[in-house]
Formats: structure tokens, C-alpha cells, sequence
């Protein structure tokens, strides 16, 4: 989410560019709900299809870049690890640390024959190390959906949210609640640049705006779900979604810089690839899980 706590001069040059985001998140939007709120597979198959388009986004970044990265052999070991997440979820086993065992022999081994070639290594460790950041952290939303704490009542409680969905929910709303008040912050306010040669477009005023839009879908999410949750530890929840967030994307700008790419891919008008959709959701999803872990 590149463009998301900034002032964007693209889109006082390009009017139409706001309206290609917000028709693709009127499109996008009920698909991820029905996913979310459909039950535990329809959700899994969701981020799993994600993983994959994800990751080909990744490696196309790191080919353009003058890298190589092994599609195929990548996609056995998003298999390992993002497979070794779903176990979990539904057996409660983890299988975790041998899949990672299995990550590295199997791409070592897989890469050995091509000793005498000038770069295997590196393309060895992007081909690893993508194949982690993409399925490592995406298989948090997995774990998060299995979630069973009961939840206490709240606006939607009629509706019978199942607790799975309830978590996700909170995740979404605090991340994107993030993304589109640093975008709109940013953009009528934003004036101090926040990493003017990572991210040019980012200003303090929209990570700040940012900060309010986590800390507000946080507590709608609460207000909503009747989710097990004091006060303080929803807003603990949204401070940390606000700043792990843009940490996330400039994580993925980083990747883009050194590829010399302004978006990850082309497949979502108006917001770039789904690498671009998820980077902030790759790093506050796990933040989320392990905040929930410490005090549920």
C-alpha cells in the first residue's frame, strides 16, 4: 500500500485514480467478507490464492531487479510452511519447525546441481526467503480464523459471527482503517515526508492520521463482535496495527525500490498488485496473533 499515508500528487494529476480504488475495493470488499464470514475453508482458500499470486508477484519483482528467483521450487515450499500452518489450525499439532527443516534441505538440495552457476546462491536464499515472507506471515490470517474464544455479544450479535471470523474482522478493520485514514490524512494534510528515498509519498501527518484509523477500526471491530477484549487491550491492538502497518508496506517498497518497480504487479486497478494489497496485512497479522496470544 504504497500510496497509503501520503500526499498524493498522482491523484490531483489523475482524478480517475481514486475512482479506480474505490470501484476495485467496491468489487474486492464482498468477495473477502463472504470469504471471511462463509467459515474456516472458504477463508483458507482465499489467503492461500493470495500466497500464490503473491508470491509470483515477488519473484517477478526480484526478476526484474536482475534476480532470479525459482517459481516452482518456491511454490513447494510456500506448500511446507503455509500447509504446516493449516495443520495447526485444524489438528492443533505443530508441524511448524520440521516444515522449515524440510524448507531448507529441500531448496538446498534442489539448488546444489547448479554449483558452477554465477548467482545460485542468491537465488537459493530469494527463493527461500520469499517463499517465508509470503507463507510465513500470510498463515497467521489462517491461525487467526481458527480461533475459537467465545465472543460476549455486540452489534452483531444476532447475526451469530462465528469467533474465527470475529478476529479476522479485527485484523482487516484495524489494517485497512490504517490504510485509508493515512491515505486521506495524507493527502489533504500531508506535508513532512516519513522516508523521502523509500517511500517519497508518506508524510508523518498520514502515519499519524494512520494511527487514529487503526485505533478506530480496532474498536468498531470490538464495538461490533462483542470480542473478549478489555478496552485497553483493543487499544493496544490498534497501536500496534498502526505501527506495524506502514512498517509492512515500507518493508514491500523496499523490495520494489530494489527492483526498480512503482507497483508489485497490475492485477487490482487502482492499488497495484495483491502484493501491494497485503504488505501492511503481512506484518500486522502476526503482530495481531501474538498480542491476542499474550492475553487472551
Amino acid at each position: 500500500m504504497d500510496n497509503a499515508n501520503a500526499a498524493s500528487a498522482d491523484s490531483q494529476r489523475n482524478p480517475s485514480a481514486l475512482v479506480q480504488r474505490v470501484l476495485s475495493a467496491v468489487v474486492l470488499l464482498p468477495l473477502v467478507v463472504v470469504c471471511v464470514w462463509w467459515g474456516f475453508w472458504p477463508f483458507t482458500a482465499l489467503v492461500v490464492a493470495a500466497a500464490v499470486v503473491g508470491l509470483g508477484e515477488l519473484y517477478a519483482a526480484f526478476n526484474h531487479g536482475g534476480r532470479q528467483a525459482n517459481y516452482a521450487l518456491g511454490i513447494v515450499l510456500l506448500a511446507l510452511v503455509l500447509g504446516a500452518m493449516i495443520f495447526r489450525a485444524v489438528a492443533g499439532i505443530d508441524l511448524l519447525a520440521p516444515a522449515l527443516a524440510l524448507m531448507v534441505m529441500i531448496s538446498l538440495a534442489a539448488c546444489a546441481s547448479r554449483h558452477a552457476q554465477h548467482g545460485a546462491v542468491a537465488e537459493w536464499a530469494l527463493t527461500f526467503g520469499g517463499a517465508l515472507y509470503i507463507g510465513g506471515l500470510l498463515g497467521f490470517l489462517v491461525l487467526l480464523r481458527a480461533l475459537e474464544t467465545p465472543l460476549r455479544g455486540g452489534l452483531l450479535a444476532l447475526l451469530q459471527p462465528q469467533p474465527g471470523a470475529a478476529w479476522i474482522a479485527l485484523v482487516l478493520m484495524a489494517t485497512w482503517g490504517q490504510d485509508v485514514f493515512a491515505y486521506f490524512v495524507g493527502k489533504r494534510w500531508g506535508r513532512r515526508r516519513m522516508a523521502p528515498s523509500l517511500s517519497p509519498r508518506k508524510t508523518w501527518e498520514g502515519a499519524a492520521g494512520g494511527m487514529l484509523g487503526a485505533l478506530a477500526g480496532a474498536l468498531l471491530a470490538l464495538a461490533l463482535f462483542g470480542l473478549p477484549l478489555s478496552l485497553w487491550m483493543t487499544v493496544l491492538i490498534g497501536v500496534v496495527a498502526g505501527i506495524v502497518g506502514p512498517v509492512g508496506d515500507l518493508s514491500e517498497s523496499f523490495i520494489k525500490r530494489q527492483a526498480g518497480l512503482k507497483d508489485a504487479g497490475s492485477l487490482i486497478p487502482g492499488h497495484g498488485g495483491i502484493l501491494d494489497r497485503i504488505d501492511s496485512l503481512l506484518f500486522s497479522a502476526p503482530a495481531i496473533y501474538m498480542v491476542l496470544m499474550a492475553v487472551l
